[in-house]
């Protein structure tokens, strides 16, 4: 038989034949018999099935009696030698394989981060494709990519998503980019939508709908307001406040610089954080509001915290003095002045001192003074110098004017160091309450004056003739001769005069009464002798009276005078919280501020009115005689009100005086909400009395003339300015995002004022040249003139004349002889 490994499959043959390969052959056997499907073998000597060798893993074969194994396909792994296709399995999507012969899931790849691939039985990586933007893959072994959330986006092929910046969103999944913000919005990292307003915007109303502020920005984000700080997310509410300025309330945009009060404002008003605003809401002043340092309060952080503590220099509070104390200082000082003034007074008026070696002089230089100030028309000029500053400097106060500080610091302590309100000398504001204080500046001046003229009634009083009809106490008899010098002023008048007692109407319309009744005699009655004693310091209350009113009235006016803080949205109706300027611990329109008004009403009638009336009866009484060009007692009393003016025009002092009331104080009774009404009634005024003084001409001399023109033409360029400036900060607040200079032609405050500043320059300069021309035509004229004070003579009439005659002398041409 044959041995084992061959096989012979004939009869009566020789040999055996090599078993065939994939088979194997038993001993004795007759044919060879095939290795089992998954194993193989390709040798020929093989004798029994197990010695078939067994497919590998990674390959396979199905069939019997095979020589050799298939491998295993590309795109999957092959896990059953026997099976038809080794129990292929595919790749599953996202991992590939680009080897045969692979028998495990593990041999297939997965696709690296970044990357998918949809395709099964992929059999290479060029089958993962990177993912497009917008979506992302994580991990390997993706078959797609994730569409990355709203907010956030990717580039091509990535494997993770980036937050969307700060001004950019992504409203929808899988967004390749985050789109910017529309203007003027702004957003947080990883932001759906843009719901906030950027940087250099705030948010008008904080409780607008998201959705409706991406719709409408523009309506709802409003360019940061002037001195404000809007950083990102910044809403009405928390509008940041620089260090140095001060709001009403948090929801006003309307910041005020704490300068005026002295000081830079900054240790007083600490702002806020920027961007965080202040923690305060709802729309009145909140006095402990954190705008504030923590020793202040009020509006513009201008009052103290502390009880009985007034501000210094704008930075710090201190106690204020004793009342005593205070009242002690006022007793002291005002009895200092009386003293003082007392002996100049008695000092002047002794003749005999003025030889003596070292007083002498100075009276002889005061004399000299006295009498060139007047000779030289000094007078009119210095009231009309005195009555254009006391408008001028009521500018800002009264008309709330806003100027750049750097045009008006130096004006605004000028104004302070002549204020009539001495109260606030010896006790300062806040450490009285502003009705005393209204009393005190009402009451002193009135003081002064009562007792000026309680002087002059007791000295004649204390003159008076004895009964007997003795000689004047204290005076020295003087006789005059009747017909030479004076005694013929005195013989023309006795018509008016001579009454065996003169009554008070005789005293006011007789001129020289002193020497009338020393060279006849007469005896005074003692209303007569009270009547020459108001008149002998007429001329010096009527002095006072000019400095005081305006001044004083303007004080009272000021019970109105109201600095209104914007607490009220742009974006609504106007809303303001008004605080007396003179006091502002009083609201304006609460009973306090009622009861002081109240009191101001009462001070009305005895100064602005009072004054008007004064002058006006005075004027009045004195308008005969000065018609008639007839000198007395009255006329010559009241002369510093109607000597500058022409005879015509005598009146013009009243209508001086009713300019300066209105313009100082009256129209403070316009509401503040009004302001600019005041300017727009000041313009108006100023303008009717520049054309009316032009016209009129009511002074006697022409220089006169011309200055009151150019300081009320001045003056009217002052208030226009006025005009202009208010109009170009109001656009800015109310209207934040405008131009001024669409409106006005000036972009800045400061090119505006410095264009006003060289127009009253030019008006000044031209209108100088033209009233130096004007001066030398009227110079040329033929006119009689006094050769010491190159005017026209003032000639007066005695009672019962009327011509003048004038005689001329030229004694070389013996015209004396004709």
């Amino acid at each position: 038989p044959c041995s084992g490994g061959t096989y012979q499959d004939a009869e009566a043959q020789t040999g055996c034949k090599p078993c065939d390969k994939g088979s194997y052959c038993a001993p004795a056997a007759s044919a060879p018999l095939p290795c089992e499907a998954g194993s193989y073998t390709d040798k020929t000597n093989l004798t029994e099935a197990s010695e078939c060798t067994q497919c590998p893993a990674g390959r396979y074969q199905p069939e019997r009696g095979q020589s050799s194994c298939i491998s295993c396909a590309t795109g999957g792994y092959c896990d059953s030698a026997e099976t038809c296709g080794g129990g292929f399995t595919p790749c599953r999507a996202g991992t590939y394989n680009d080897q045969q012969g692979s028998s495990s899931p593990e041999d297939c790849q997965p696709c690296p981060v970044g990357t998918f691939s949809p395709t099964t039985k992929a059999n290479s990586n060029e089958t993962c494709s990177g993912c497009r933007a917008g979506t992302f893959a994580n991990e390997t072994g993706q078959s797609e990519c994730t569409d990355c959330p709203a907010g956030s986006f990717s580039n091509s092929g990535s494997h993770s998503c980036d937050e969307c910046n700060v001004g950019y969103y992504a409203a929808n999944p899988g967004q390749g980019l985050c789109i910017p913000c529309p203007h003027p919005l702004s957003s947080a990292n990883g932001s759906t939508t843009c719901s906030f307003c950027k940087d250099g915007f705030y948010l008008l109303t904080s409780t607008a709908d998201p959705d409706d502020i991406f719709k409408s920005p523009t309506e709802y984000c409003t360019p940061c307001p002037p001195n404000a700080v809007c950083s990102d997310n910044t809403t009405l509410e928390t509008l940041g406040v620089k260090r140095g300025f001060w709001r009403a309330s948090p929801s006003s945009t309307v910041l005020t610089e704490c300068r005026a009060f002295g000081g830079d404002g900054k240790t007083r008003c600490t702002g806020s954080k920027s961007g965080e605003g202040s923690s305060a809401s709802g729309r009145r002043l909140q006095e402990d509001t954190a705008y504030c340092g923590s020793d202040f309060k009020g509006p513009e952080c201008q009052l103290c915290v502390a009880d009985k503590q007034y501000l210094v220099d704008g930075d710090s509070c201190e106690a204020c003095v004793g009342i005593r104390t205070a009242a002690g200082r006022i007793a002291a000082l005002g009895l200092g002045i009386c003293v003082a003034c007392s002996f100049v007074a008695w000092a002047y008026s002794m003749q005999g001192w003025r030889q003596k070696p070292y007083i002498g002089p100075p009276l002889r230089l005061a004399d000299r003074t006295v009498h060139n100030f007047f000779e030289a028309g000094l007078v009119p000029k210095m009231k009309i110098l005195l009555g254009f500053y006391q408008i001028c400097f009521v500018l800002k106060p009264t008309y709330s004017a806003r100027l750049p500080d750097k045009y008006t610091s130096w004006t605004d302590e000028l104004a302070e160091a002549v204020s009539i309100d001495w109260s606030g000398f010896f006790l300062p504001a806040q450490c009285l309450p502003y009705w005393s204080r209204l009393v005190a500046v009402a009451v002193s001046p009135i003081s002064l004056i009562a007792l000026l003229l309680l002087f002059g009634v007791g000295r004649r009083l204390y003159r008076r003739r004895a009964r007997d009809g003795g000689e004047d106490v204290g005076d020295t008899h003087r006789a005059f001769t009747p017909g030479v010098g004076e005694g013929s002023i005195i013989r023309n008048e006795a018509s008016v005069c001579e009454s065996s007692r003169l009554s008070v109407a005789n005293v006011l319309h007789c001129p020289e009464v002193d020497k009338i009744v020393l060279s006849q005699r007469l005896v005074l009655s003692w209303r007569a002798k009270v009547a020459l004693g108001l008149l002998d310091l007429t001329p010096a209350c009527l002095v006072l009276v000019f400095c005081f009113v305006p001044s004083v009235s303007a004080s009272i006016f000021k019970s109105w005078s109201c600095q209104a803080y914007t607490v009220s949205p742009p974006s609504e109706a106007l809303e303001q919280i008004e605080y007396m300027r003179q006091d502002a611990s009083v609201e304006c329109g609460s009973d306090e501020h009622r009861s002081i008004t109240n009191l101001a009403i009462f001070f009305i009638v005895v100064w602005p009115l009072g004054s008007l009336v004064l002058y006006s009866s005075l004027l009045a009484g004195c308008a005969e005689p000065l018609r008639a060009t007839t000198q007395t007692a009255l006329t010559r009393a009241t002369g510093f009100l109607h000597r500058e003016y022409t005879l015509r025009f005598y009146w013009w002092e009243a209508l001086e005086l009713a300019r300066k009331l209105v313009l100082t104080g009256a129209v403070l009774l316009i509401p503040e909400e009004r302001a600019f009404v005041r300017l727009v009634v000041a313009t108006l005024i100023c303008s009717c009395y520049v054309a009316l003084v032009g016209a009129t001409q009511p002074f006697k001399r022409v220089e006169d003339d011309a200055l009151a023109v150019a300081s009320s033409l001045v003056l009217l360029l002052f208030f226009l300015g006025a005009n202009w400036t208010t109009i170009f900060l109001g656009i800015e607040e109310r209207y934040q995002g405008a131009d001024p200079a669409d409106v006005l032609g000036f972009s800045s405050l400061t090119g505006l004022v410095n264009s006003m500043i060289a127009l009253v320059g030019a008006v000044l300069i031209f209108f100088l040249i033209g009233a130096i021309f004007a001066a030398r035509r009227v110079a040329k004229l033929p006119t009689f003139r006094l050769v010491s004070t190159k005017q026209l003579p003032e000639l007066t009439l005695a009672h019962g004349l009327k011509w003048h005659l004038f005689n001329s002398h030229i004694w070389s041409t013996g015209q004396d002889a004709v």
